[in-house]
């Protein structure tokens, strides 16, 4: 018999409940003589000092200013001060490949889970957005501090078409006919298959009721999955409709899996406000998205170590094609992007090999300026997940300002001269604080 998800993912956070990195928190903690990127600009600011209170930023300013009594103090020496990074695209339970995900059981899942959601913390990223996996079962486990990791908004299982990219069952294999059960990527909470308006809805609602912030649907050909082409167009016009409304009723909104011209124009012209990859796109399909108000979410660097260590990972020939087929576009898209200003956020989307998700700072430095990358890994990424509307229950985060949420990191060195140094978390991380809390201190504090 297989657990339900939350009790596996429960499990799990017993596991790693004493995480050496566990979050230390204090009354107040002024962090002074660093340089601050506030995660709009395109310069760092001296000479203010960043004052925090609980989980919030209560002043950013010159000092002297009142600080309470039994504050730590953390010289930064001027180190550069940013705000927590934000991922819109993580999969927590991919934290190995596809393939042995697959014949994981509900307790494994949750472990890697929690596993992946640690890790993922102390690579400096303080909030998530897990693009099909996750419910609300993990963001209570996170909240209530049992597993370490950043601030996780859900979307549940992504939502599929018979033949569609999350239909993962093998060739010939039973119809699993929207059950969480059999040989579906279904029966690891990675995606429902949905077929007409109704089974679209009763999905969308379901996900809502288990804590999903919005609704992705997987709306064209996808790379990793086998029966579909990348220029497959997936899911009517009336069932994207369906999701569409569904998630509006929540005050929330639906982002969709697609690459293709066809697949998104049918999304855009429905009502999807975020389109997820979107690599293959035409400049005049990006002007739409960017008159439409649309979110472009791309990534660069799953598509770099697919190709690295896809055959490693045993995928197959024509997975490999398609990778090459979406890194021949990512040159346009960016390029897109920048010409009308779309809203992008900053994504990974790593099955397995989540360690290199770091190194999505250095592969956009071919395209960006240090300066748009860091925003896109900031106050973007707010923008983007906050679309969600009142179901962010948090409240601000992505800058540093009083009132915001304080995510801070320190960093040894300077990212916007050389944004490479963050793809070695590692070393380029002194300080890690998600919510008042420190999650990794290497300079120490003082009274």
């Amino acid at each position: 018999m297989k657990l339900p998800r939350q009790l596996a993912a429960f499990v799990a956070s017993l596991l790693f409940a004493p995480a050496a990195f566990s979050g230390e928190a204090a009354p107040a903690c002024l962090i002074r003589h660093a340089r601050i990127f506030e995660g709009k600009g395109d310069a760092l600011a001296d000479g203010l000092s960043v004052l925090v209170v609980g989980n919030k930023i209560a002043r950013v300013a010159a000092e002297p200013f009142d600080v309470p009594a039994g504050a730590i103090v953390i010289d930064a020496a001027g180190r550069t001060l940013t705000p927590g990074f934000v991922d819109v695209h993580v999969h927590a339970s991919a934290w190995v490949p596809g393939a042995q995900l697959r014949i994981s059981s509900p307790w494994q899942i949750g472990v890697y889970m929690a596993r992946s959601l640690e890790e993922t913390l102390q690579r400096g990223f303080t909030t998530v957005r897990d693009a099909g996996g996750a419910d609300g079962s993990m963001t209570d486990l996170i909240d209530r501090g049992i597993v370490n990791g950043p601030r996780l908004f859900p979307s549940g299982p992504a939502l599929s078409q018979t033949s569609g990219h999350g239909d993962g069952r093998l060739a010939y294999a039973t119809h699993p006919y929207f059950s969480r059960t059999g040989e579906a990527l279904a029966g690891k909470g990675l995606s429902w298959l949905v077929d007409g308006p109704d089974e679209v809805l009763r999905a969308t609602r379901e996900n809502l009721k288990n804590g999903a912030t919005q609704i992705k649907i997987l709306a064209g050909g996808g790379v990793l999955s086998q029966f579909d082409p990348l220029f497959t167009v997936q899911f009517t016009p009336e069932e994207i409709r369906a999701a569409v409304a569904a998630a509006a009723d929540w005050g929330t909104y639906v982002m969709a899996h697609a690459y293709n011209v066809k697949s998104v124009r049918r999304l855009l012209d429905n009502g999807v406000k975020q389109i997820m990859h979107g690599h293959l796109l035409d400049e005049d399909t990006v002007k739409l998205a960017a008159e439409k108000g649309a979110v472009i979410e791309f990534e660069l660097v799953w598509v770099w170590e697919e190709e690295e260590y896809g055959k490693t990972k045993g995928l197959s020939e024509a997975s490999m094609a398609k990778v090459l087929e979406v890194k021949r576009g990512m040159n346009n898209l960016t390029g897109y992007i920048r010409k009308y200003h779309v809203l992008t956020g900053f994504g990974t989307d790593l099955v397995g090999n989540q360690h290199y998700e770091n190194k999505e700072f250095t592969l956009r430095a071919a395209h960006f300026t240090p300066a748009e990358i860091l925003r896109q890994a900031t106050s973007e990424g707010y923008a983007v997940i906050n679309m969600c509307g009142p179901l962010n229950k948090y409240g601000k985060f992505g800058v540093i300002e009083e009132g915001a949420l304080a995510d801070l990191l320190l960093i040894n060195g300077d990212p916007l001269k050389n944004i490479s140094i963050l793809e070695t978390p590692d070393t380029a991380l002194a300080l890690i604080m998600k919510d008042g809390k420190i999650y990794k201190n290497t300079i120490g504090t003082a009274k």
